[in-house]
C-alpha cells in the first residue's frame, strides 16, 4: 500500500512522499523502513525523528522533519485503522463444540461460538456473535449480549448480566461473592450475598479481574469503561461510564466511581467512598476520602497532587533539616550554659 491510499483510508493529510511504499505498521522505536508509526504526544517528537519509519500518522502541529506526515485529527485512531489493514482481526469462530456441556434451558442466539469444555447453565441467554472460549463456565440465569469475547477459563456466576460488545479476558471472575462477615465473639459469619453484577455495553474486563457480586442489589460497570487486569471491585461498587481502572487497583465496597475516572496502577480505594466525574488518581495513590470531580489526586493518603508534590519535596530536605536541628539544638545548649554561667559569675 502506497502513502497515498493510507491518507485515503484514514481521510489525512500527506506531507511528503505519497507514492512510497508502506509495507507494516511498527511503533516508533521498531519501525523499518517502509514501515508506518504515529506521534501522538509532543514529548516523544524525539523519539520520532530519530525512528527508522518511513511515514509517521501525526498532527500538524507536531509534523516531524525528515519523515512522510500523514497528518490526522486523532492520530491514535487513525493508526488502529491502519494496524487493522496490515492485520486484519481473524474470522470469528462459529459452531458449538461437541465436547462444550450446555443444559437444557439455554438460548443461544445465530452465529455464536461455544468452544470445548465450555459449561453453560439452565436459564442462560447467550447473544448473537458472541464467542465463548474453551473451559469458561456461565452459571444459572445469565444474560450475555450480542458480539462478547469471553476469553478462555472465565466465570461468569449466576444471573451476571453481560451487555453487547464486551470482552472478558481470560482468568477473569465476574459475580463472585463479596467480602462481608458478622463478627461475633471474635468468629466470622458469612452474611450471604444475594445481589448481582452487571457489565454494561462497550465495556473491557482484562485477565485475573475480580467482580463481586453485591450483598443486594447490583455492582454495575457502566458502559465503555476499560479494566486493566488484576484489579478487584468489591461488592456494591458502581463504576461510571468511560473510566479507565489500570493494574491491581483494589476497589473496596459500596463506592461510587464517576464518569471518565481514571485510577491508575495500585491505587487503593477505602469502601464507601465516593470519587467524582474525571477525576485522576495517580499510580499507588491510598484513597481514604470523597474525592471532588476533576480533580487530580496522589500519595498516601490520597491528596490534591500540587500538595502531595509539596510534601514529598520537603521530605527529600528531612536528613538537611534534621542535621541543622541538631546543631540549632547544640548552640541553644550552649548559649544556656553560657547564661547560668554569667548569673552563678555576675
Amino acid at each position: 500500500m502506497n502513502v497515498k491510499e493510507l491518507a485515503t483510508l484514514i481521510d489525512g493529510e500527506i506531507s511528503g512522499d505519497e507514492n512510497a511504499k508502506i509495507t507494516g505498521v511498527a511503533g516508533l522505536d521498531t519501525a523499518k523502513k517502509s514501515e508506518i508509526s504515529y506521534l501522538e504526544n509532543e514529548r516523544f517528537l524525539e523519539a520520532a525523528k530519530s525512528s527508522e519509519a518511513t511515514c509517521i500518522i501525526t498532527r500538524k502541529s507536531f509534523a516531524v522533519e525528515g519523515k512522510i506526515n500523514i497528518f490526522a485529527e486523532y492520530p491514535a485512531l487513525s493508526f488502529i485503522k491502519v494496524i487493522n489493514y496490515f492485520h486484519p482481526p481473524e474470522t470469528p469462530e462459529k459452531g458449538i463444540s461437541k465436547y462444550a456441556i450446555i443444559e437444557d434451558d439455554v438460548t443461544i442466539e445465530e452465529n455464536a461460538y461455544i468452544g470445548p469444555y465450555v459449561t453453560i447453565c439452565n436459564g442462560v441467554k447467550v447473544g448473537k456473535n458472541t464467542r465463548i472460549y474453551p473451559f469458561t463456565y456461565i452459571g444459572k440465569n445469565c444474560e450475555i449480549g450480542n458480539d462478547v469475547v469471553l476469553k478462555a477459563s472465565t466465570t461468569i456466576k449466576g444471573r451476571t448480566l453481560i451487555g453487547n460488545r464486551v470482552i472478558v479476558h481470560a482468568g477473569a471472575v465476574l459475580g463472585s461473592d463479596g467480602y462481608a462477615y458478622a463478627t461475633v465473639e471474635k468468629k466470622h459469619h458469612k452474611i450471604p450475598q444475594i445481589g448481582i453484577v452487571v457489565i454494561e455495553d462497550d465495556c473491557e474486563i482484562g485477565a485475573n479481574v475480580t467482580i463481586d457480586r453485591a450483598s443486594f442489589g447490583k455492582t454495575i460497570i457502566r458502559r465503555g469503561t476499560k479494566i486493566d487486569n488484576l484489579v478487584q471491585v468489591g461488592h456494591n461498587v458502581t463504576i461510571g461510564e468511560d473510566s479507565l481502572i489500570i493494574a491491581q487497583v483494589g476497589i473496596a465496597g459500596s463506592c461510587k466511581i464517576g464518569n471518565g475516572v481514571i485510577l491508575a496502577g495500585q491505587v487503593g480505594v477505602a469502601d464507601h467512598l465516593e470519587i467524582g466525574d474525571g477525576a485522576i488518581v495517580a499510580a499507588q495513590g491510598g484513597v481514604t476520602k470523597n474525592i471532588p470531580p476533576h480533580a487530580l489526586y496522589s500519595g498516601y493518603p490520597a491528596r490534591d497532587h500540587s500538595l502531595a508534590r509539596r510534601i514529598y519535596a520537603a521530605s527529600l530536605r528531612l536528613p538537611e533539616l534534621l542535621k541543622r536541628v541538631k546543631q540549632i539544638e547544640k548552640n541553644l545548649e550552649k548559649i544556656e550554659k553560657e547564661i547560668e554561667s554569667v548569673k552563678e559569675n555576675p
